[in-house]
């Protein structure tokens, strides 16, 4: 794939993905408590709701707005924001982000926000796994961006799940995590010992 040109199946993936994420996004502020919803809603009175505050989703905020998903209520100018609201539904964000994917994150780069965030976030709910070989998304909460995936050949579907066959994004995030959070994994000589 090449940051100008994607195939249909590819589009169709990177629709999926943003779909997802654009759900989980939606999820994630609809469920945030009454008092600070209360508190959000008296900072942005005139905002629609429900307000997306990033905090510690910096990747899934970050991505959404790119592909205007999300617009920013408080922008710092420097390609930066806390609070957005939805420009679309979230269940309608495939079509926006496959009209937007140019001015979005490539492929691999919206690949890896969802990695990032199955991996932290809900991971036995969903049934994800970032384990190489090892199957997920049994229970179909992620069938839709699997099956696109599987079409591009980023994971293969199975008779026990979806496994990983193009590995690198999924170690590039590994290894990010690795290096930012190194006592949540035991180094090599840890393990072997």
């Amino acid at each position: 794939m090449s940051r100008d040109h994607m195939s249909d199946l590819e589009l169709r993936a990177y629709g999926e993905i943003a779909r997802t994420l654009a759900m989980v996004a939606f999820s994630i502020a609809d469920g945030v408590p009454a008092t600070e919803a209360a508190s959000l809603a008296s900072h942005f009175p005139d905002a629609p709701r429900p307000i997306f505050r990033q905090s510690v989703f910096k990747h899934l905020g970050r991505d959404l707005w790119r592909l205007r998903i999300l617009r920013p209520l408080d922008d710092t100018g420097k390609n930066y924001a806390y609070h957005f609201v939805f420009e679309c539904d979230a269940k309608e964000a495939n079509h926006v982000a496959k009209r937007n994917w140019k001015d979005g994150p490539s492929l691999p780069e919206l690949l890896e926000t969802f990695i990032f965030h199955f991996e932290n976030y809900g991971k036995e709910y969903h049934d994800f796994s970032s384990e190489i070989g090892d199957p997920f998304g049994r229970n179909g909460r992620l069938t839709p961006v699997l099956d696109a995936l599987a079409s591009i050949s980023y994971v293969e579907k199975t008779a026990e799940g979806y496994i990983w066959t193009d590995v690198e994004p999924v170690v590039r995030i590994l290894e990010r995590l690795r290096s930012h959070y190194p006592t949540l994994w035991p180094s090599e000589e840890e393990d072997s010992s």
